[in-house]
């Protein structure tokens, strides 16, 4: 079984205990015991604090995904790659702590004008920028040390047990809600803690000066990839979060709260799509840098298939039994209804691309990615500016979807192009075809039973039909392969 395939695998294993407990958290205790508006709150600042936090990172991101394979030697300390990332990311936080100190009015505009929580708890925006920053830096720069399991397994696991503690820990007033956030927010600073400490243990944190030959015969292209990467993970951060905060402007955050609990719903489909790019990002920097256009093509198909085939499974789940999952949820957030429908479309059309947008960004022409989520960030502002005033947080779902579907056409349409790679696949086909086929017998299945067994019934039903239809198709096989992927070299 290749790196890849063990390093996902174990992702998604926690990434999906994680959603266990964030479902509990989420879905279940967040509508129960906190109001909307605290809700929206936390979202709104978590929203914002992760866009700062990939501006605010200068691209070192990519800048250690395209370049740490030439510093990489333990022995030499890696010849100082981490005081390179220290001293970017301690320079974007500067950067940002400036902007917000001139900018802070304006960052913390809301249209509720009786919610005071924005305003008040405003403040929270610098730390969590900060943890948001350094997690990004010490994930990044565990997964190309081959151990991008921590991350997930920290942010993902033990952060939303942390979560759900905090939570019952106020639902028993044993702490207000002050207290709650503050806890919260320190509590996010526990992963890159702990990712940093790992990390040191094994020897993969030094101080050492950067090598100088390296540093000279590399600076010009790090500086390059590190501005495009800027807005490139901008872009990205756009796509991601800027409903929520065009909510919070147009609606307040009592809306911003019903959306994001529904949103999260949608979200699910994404998991496998997420924990696959984490790992794959530094083996595709090298792999370019060796030129084996070969492997790459591999990868992208079995990617695209194995995402696409887990993707559309996980979708299947969730909308099949939408009126079940409104029976945990409490009533008055069932306007976000469609807003599940069109996010778990908007990472259905993501899971066509597989690894294809990671080809490119980690490719020599990356600057292309750039130019896409330039445009896409346009495009996702634009869409929201005109749905969400016309049909409220399920407008914003649709501009997330038709934007996601322009920016993965954008990159199919790069990846034939300009890199040789072919990116239409029967199994774009048939395996939308099997889902087709797998979801008309099973919306049947209608009876007035407890939601838990509807969701065993419908569960077990889609599992059974869609493997069928699976193999019929000659798709399965497909899947088998990806768990052997090849080790490629080190």
């Amino acid at each position: 079984m290749g790196i890849v395939a063990k390093q996902t695998i174990k992702s998604s294993v926690y990434a999906y205990l994680g959603i266990v407990l964030g479902g509990i958290n989420v879905a279940i205790l967040y509508p129960r015991i906190l109001s909307e508006e605290q809700i929206g709150l936390i979202n709104i600042l978590l929203a914002m604090s992760a866009v700062f936090a990939q501006f605010s990172s200068l691209g070192i991101n990519g800048v250690t995904n395209y370049f740490f394979h030439y510093f990489n030697d333990k022995v030499k300390g890696h010849n100082g790659f981490f005081n390179i990332m220290a001293l970017v990311t301690i320079v974007g936080f500067a950067g940002f702590l400036l902007a917000y100190l001139f900018f802070k009015d304006q960052i913390l505009i809301s249209k509720a004008e009786e919610s005071t929580l924005l305003t008040r708890y405003g403040i929270y925006l610098i730390p969590l920028t900060f943890f948001s920053l350094a997690f990004l830096a010490m994930d990044i720069y565990a997964a190309v040390l081959r151990n991008s399991v921590i991350g997930t397994f920290l942010k993902d696991f033990i952060f939303r047990i942390l979560n759900l503690i905090l939570i019952v820990a106020f639902y028993f007033e044993l702490i207000d809600f002050s207290q709650f956030l503050f806890a919260y927010t320190m509590a996010l600073g526990i992963p890159p803690i702990v990712i940093f400490l790992e990390l040191a243990r094994e020897g993969h944190i030094s101080f050492r000066r950067p090598e100088k030959q390296l540093l000279h015969d590399h600076r010009k292209g790090m500086i390059s990839v590190g501005k495009y990467y800027i807005f490139t993970g901008l872009g990205t951060m756009l796509i991601t979060y800027v409903d929520k905060y065009m909510i919070n402007l147009f609606l307040g955050l009592a809306a911003t709260g019903i959306y994001s609990i529904t949103n999260y719903v949608g979200t699910l489909v994404q998991i496998p799509r997420r924990a696959m790019g984490k790992v794959a990002a530094p083996l595709l920097a090298n792999l370019w840098a060796k030129n084996d256009l070969k492997q790459i093509q591999y990868f992208y198909k079995r990617s695209s298939t194995s995402q696409l085939i887990l993707g559309i499974y996980i979708f299947m789940g969730i909308w099949a039994n939408i009126d079940a999952v409104f029976q945990i949820i409490p009533q008055n957030y069932e306007s976000g209804k469609w807003v599940v429908f069109f996010i778990g479309l908007s990472n259905i059309f993501h899971c066509f691309l597989g690894l294809g947008g990671l080809l490119i960004t980690t490719s020599p022409l990356y600057k292309a990615s750039t130019y896409f989520t330039f445009i896409l960030g346009l495009l996702v502002v634009i869409t929201n500016l005109i749905f969400v005033p016309l049909w409220g947080i399920s407008g914003a779902a649709m501009a997330s979807a038709l934007s996601r579907l322009i920016f993965v056409l954008l990159n199919l349409l790069f990846l034939h192009s300009r890199l040789g790679i072919q990116p239409i696949l029967k199994e774009h086909l048939t395996i939308p075809a099997a889902a087709i086929l797998t979801y008309l017998p099973v919306m049947v299945i209608a009876p007035q039973w407890h939601w838990l067994l509807l969701f065993a019934t419908k569960g077990v039903a889609i599992t059974v039909i869609y493997l069928f239809w699976l193999r019929v198709f000659g798709i399965l096989p497909n899947l088998k392969q990806f768990l052997r992927l090849p080790k490629t070299s080190r």
